[in-house]
């Protein structure tokens, strides 16, 4: 989900009833300002919780990748070739959800740099 619509006019009404007893417009100057300071305050803590999330995913997958290879080493001395191979597949699934897992974390600093 785009981070646009990671908050909306309708959480901050929810997070701030002020503006809605008030009934502050989304366009009007003072609308605009205080949705824009939520939005930005919200949006860092979100990222920074994917950032978060985002390491323990790879930390976990990695563990699960030494765990494949290992067992890959043991069926290739047991001269296990079909179960070997299918091993080796599941490994290089593994290596390129590492991959496309720090891709995503690489995403998410630099959108907290942007704010």
């Amino acid at each position: 989900m785009a981070l646009n619509q990671q908050y909306t006019w309708h959480d901050f009404l929810r997070e701030h009833p002020e503006h809605k007893q008030k009934k502050t417009k989304r366009m009007s100057p003072e609308g605009k300002k205080a949705f824009d300071a939520a939005y930005k305050a919200y949006i860092k803590k979100y990222l920074v919780g994917q950032v978060e999330r985002f390491g323990k995913q790879i930390a976990k997958t990695e563990e699960q990748g030494k765990k494949l290879s290992a067992t890959v080493r043991e069926l290739r001395k047991a001269k296990k070739w079909p179960k070997a191979k299918l091993a080796q597949e599941k490994a290089g699934r593994r290596d390129a959800a590492i991959v496309r897992l720090k891709k995503q974390k690489e995403r998410a600093t630099a959108a907290q740099k942007s704010f």
